[in-house]
């Protein structure tokens, strides 16, 4: 039989081969729910987060391949949110970015960064809080997410869902030592905006013992120290792109730096950062906080490809589950390019790209009892056997 998914086998079969079915099983009648759990991932790697999608996903061969007659109706994918504790969706997506995190070499910056999910609905706006959308520039109703992103890879280290209202600072040392755990030695320090900087954020990361970069406000002394800066430090500036400040009257295990505005028209510029290493040049202090476009970068590829801002329900676990969803498919699509790689490949794909090499092509596939004989219009270099356990399947790719 025709079908336009040829390639999916084998994400699938690298998916479950890492051990996720602990968090994603669960006890219920019906349809099981590592098979639905499939489902949501698939849809997060066709670009969707909406369960009325899944009739854009009636292939022959997606059914055979999760052992169905015919896929879960949209209800059934929505009901089955409730079923995930989003702890354990969470501990997937954690545990899909420590698989390929061997094959890479050095320590790991993370870039934390947050996200506001909006509401656009009308009913039951009692639901949700509004909070500050950047990529809008107003507050909007909906849920904030943090995200805690390897300034590497682009791959979500750990991640929270919560209330509109929430505001980045309380959760800084929150998502510090989270990624702390999740990483261990490999972690090098995290990096943030001025959002998650205040005395009791910046308290607690120096608390936990992770080395951080947060950005500053320019209050008035520190406005007085930049207009305070020699002539020689102002042309350290522009040919640098960075200078020391001196020590943080907040705390004195602290120092600040500037980093020069992005181009000579920006008078907001230059822009302060507090961090507590010790020692180190205020150019490499500013190389290392530019990697923060990271978070920024994959925030964009999970907006226009996971759909990452689309709500499936006006309860918050709902949410949670879903979300967790996309985050996981996300590791999975950047885990799969190590794993082939062997290594941090040079490039690694962004959504769509991943999509059109290893998710959408065209083929035939022939179903014998529990095995799936699938042939690619791309030509490949030996017959691969791969097995799907969640479903109980065997796939042979012809050569």
């Amino acid at each position: 039989m025709p079908t336009a998914l040829a390639p999916l086998p084998r994400l699938l079969a690298y998916a479950q081969s890492l051990g996720l079915e602990r968090h994603l099983r669960r006890a219920k009648r019906g349809v099981p729910s590592l098979v639905l759990a499939l489902v949501w991932l698939v849809l997060a790697w066709r670009g969707t987060g909406r369960p009325s999608r899944v009739a854009a996903l009636d292939e022959p061969l997606l059914a055979a391949l999760l052992g169905l007659e015919r896929l879960p109706s949209a209800k059934t994918l929505r009901e089955a949110l409730r079923r995930f504790p989003a702890a354990a969706v969470r501990a997937a997506a954690e545990d899909a970015y420590r698989a390929e995190l061997g094959r890479r070499s050095g320590a790991v910056w993370v870039a934390v960064d947050a996200h506001q999910l909006p509401y656009w609905g009308r009913g039951k706006p009692d639901r949700f809080q509004k909070g500050w959308s950047g990529s809008h520039s107003r507050r909007l109703r909906g849920y904030r997410l943090y995200l805690a992103v390897d300034c590497d890879s682009g791959q979500v280290v750990t991640f929270l869902l919560g209330r509109g209202r929430g505001r980045d600072h309380r959760f800084a040392a929150l998502l510090a030592r989270r990624c702390r755990a999740v990483l261990g030695e490999r972690l090098a320090g995290v990096v943030a905006d001025c959002g998650f900087t205040s005395r009791a954020s910046v308290a607690g990361l120096l608390a936990s013992g992770v080395p951080f970069i947060v950005g500053f406000a320019r209050s008035r002394p520190v406005r007085e120290r930049l207009a305070a800066l020699t002539p020689d430090e102002l042309a350290a500036l522009g040919a640098e792109g960075a200078v020391a400040l001196g020590p943080c009257a907040w705390d004195g295990r602290l120092s600040l730096f500037a980093l020069r505005a992005r181009t000579p028209s920006d008078r907001r510029g230059p822009w302060v950062y507090a961090t507590c290493l010790g020692g180190v040049a205020a150019p490499a202090l500013a190389a290392t906080y530019r990697r923060r476009w990271r978070a920024e970068q994959a925030i964009e590829e999970l907006k226009n490809g996971h759909d990452l801002d689309h709500l499936v329900a006006t309860d918050l676990h709902p949410n949670r589950v879903a979300v967790g969803f996309r985050l996981l498919a996300r590791n999975l699509a950047v885990g799969l390019q190590v794993a082939d790689a062997g290594a941090r490949p040079s490039r690694i794909r962004e959504p769509a790209a991943f999509r059109a090499l290893h998710v959408d092509g065209l083929g035939t596939f022939t179903a014998r009892a529990r095995t799936l004989a699938v042939a690619t219009l791309r030509a490949t270099t030996r017959p691969v056997r791969l097995r799907l356990p969640w479903t109980r399947r065997v796939v042979r790719l012809a050569a």
